[in-house]
């Protein structure tokens, strides 16, 4: 495993021991990015919201002010964590980074952390930053002031508005900041005064109404031991993830995942076998596994003969392996339904791992990339809205999980849509993925039947380490980051910032390691199922 991996691991992995083994092996790795994602140590806790990690790495010598390879700051993704966001924050201010009001990049529209926690609505958030002296003047790239973008909140957020409203002070924000940065490093100098210390730090939390830093009632057990610890937090994660339509009280199905949960803790043969690992397996037994592969040409035969095969045999190992994972302690071994963008596998449903093989094994990729269309035509369709168009309830939330290595070409004008100029990429509709994705949430969220707008979640992630051109590598980064900060998709969309072939041939030599990426990589888009304070 590596530091990059253990800080943004779902759930948390990095602690002090082996914080203190990667610095040993070299000081000046908490301060760099990892090759595969662009990310520093900070940036990938952060970007999962795992505030205990951010707290650690700060206080080991991690730099508030190191942006990621593409120019995003820490507190830019502080402001746009899934979770977490004002603590993360208030434990950036400690550090008096220098960058907290500085723009992200031109890719990310040149916003300001304030900007992306207006966007979250994030009151506590934006109270901070303000307090800290955040510019409400600046603009970002479509001349919008932070201000200007609360007033299109739809619907109208009061306790954002008045959140801007505050003056910077000295008062509160100066409190915390004189708490954090002189008393507690006062204190923790001489060592006797640990209970005083942690009471300022309680009173910071309360006076900024953030969440404590002890379990509150209700909050899942951290290493459960025992199914009642297992069913305990299935309950609470059906209760986070509006699941109660899926699985009653008491659901028979929710004990029996409870129960393999508990035997697979104590399995050697398992390769996730920590309680947290355990424990997020039994999450994925909530959701149908979907996943819908890229076999598009340039999976198998790049445009300049480089790197024959290799994405596509990649594909085929990765997606092996999360099968395998995604229903390891489903009761009922459902298994996986399989997908691809040409391709079409009506029967593709309820593999296990080697028959999933077996299928990626019996055609060579070719084709275009209508990843939208596809998506639409050959897994919402058929899968999840014929039955609800039917009246039919959905036995399962739905996870579906896209890969791909390459950007839209040749998508068709949805049913909603008009077909535009035809582009350079042959598409009708180059955004059509996106909508997609939108009208899946809208259709839910509107829906008679009850359902939340997240009853079916998305993740993408990049297979491609060597793009042929520049050109194309600009296309995809692009469109994907394009997805990520959208604030119509970004409850129901994550995408995944590895290059995952690259981290597959790092971790390929050691199953244990790999299994645990994988893991983490599959529960990035159920991160609501966990505590969120």
């Amino acid at each position: 495993m590596s530091i990059w991996i253990d800080a943004g691991a779902t759930p948390p992995a990095l602690d002090k021991v082996k914080l203190a083994q990667y610095l040993k092996g070299d000081p000046s790795i908490i301060n760099k990015p990892d090759r595969a994602s662009g990310l520093t140590p900070l940036a990938a806790a952060i970007r999962k919201g795992n505030s205990s990690t951010v707290k650690l790495l700060l206080d080991n010598g991690a730099d508030p002010d190191v942006k990621t390879q593409d120019g995003r700051t820490p507190m830019f993704l502080a402001a746009s964590a899934p979770k977490q966001r004002a603590r993360m924050i208030q434990l950036l201010l400690a550090k008096n980074p220098k960058t907290f009001d500085d723009a992200g990049p031109a890719s990310f529209g040149n916003e300001t952390p304030l900007m992306a926690a207006v966007r979250k609505s994030d009151a506590s958030a934006i109270k901070l930053l303000v307090e800290a002296g955040a510019s409400k003047e600046k603009k970002n790239s479509s001349g919008q002031t932070a201000k200007d973008i609360a007033d299109k909140l739809q619907p109208p957020d009061l306790a954002v508005k008045d959140a801007l409203n505050i003056m910077a002070t000295k008062g509160k924000g100066g409190l915390i900041a004189y708490i954090n940065e002189w008393v507690l490093q006062v204190l923790a100098y001489f060592d006797i005064w640990t209970p005083l210390s942690d009471i300022f730090d309680a009173a910071s939390r309360a006076h900024l109404k953030l969440p404590g830093s002890n379990p509150a009632p209700g909050e899942d057990i951290a290493e459960p031991q025992t199914v009642q610890d297992f069913k305990n937090n299935l309950d609470n994660a059906i209760k986070r993830g509006g699941l109660e339509k899926f699985f009653p009280p008491n659901d028979p199905y929710i004990n029996d995942v409870a129960k393999k949960a508990f035997q697979l803790k104590n399995d050697p043969k398992n390769n996730l076998n920590s309680p947290a690992q355990v424990d997020g397996l039994a999450k994925l037994a909530l959701y149908q596994p979907v996943l819908y592969c890229d076999d598009s040409g340039s999976m198998w035969q790049e445009e300049n003969g480089k790197g024959k095969g290799d994405r596509w045999r990649a594909q085929i190992e990765l997606v092996k392996r999360i099968s395998s994972i995604a229903s390891r302690t489903d009761p009922l071994n459902r298994g996986c339904h399989l997908r691809f963008i040409n391709k079409n596998t009506p029967d593709a449903n309820g593999l296990n791992k080697d028959q999933i093989e077996q299928r990626l094994k019996s055609f060579y990729p070719e084709g275009w990339t209508p990843i939208g269309t596809k998506l639409r035509e050959n897994v919402l369709d058929p899968l999840i809205y014929k039955d609800v168009d039917a009246g039919v309830a959905l036995k399962r939330p739905f996870l579906v999980l896209v890969t791909t290595d390459g950007y839209p070409t040749k998508e068709k004008a949805g049913k909603s849509g008009s077909a535009g100029k035809i582009d350079e990429n042959g598409n009708e509709d180059a955004d059509r993925f996106r909508k997609e994705i939108h009208e899946c949430a809208m259709k839910f969220e509107n829906s008679k039947e009850g359902y939340r707008k997240d009853v079916v979640r998305f993740s993408i992630s990049q297979i491609g380490k060597k793009i042929s051109y520049v050109e194309d590598e600009e296309k995809v980064r692009a469109f994907l980051d394009g997805l990520e900060y959208d604030a119509d998709i970004e409850d129901v969309l994550y995408r995944t910032a590895e290059l995952m072939d690259a981290r597959y041939d790092e971790l390929r030599q050691n199953e244990k390691d790999l299994e645990g990426w994988l893991l983490t990589t599959l529960l990035s888009p159920l991160q609501s199922l966990y505590n969120t304070t």
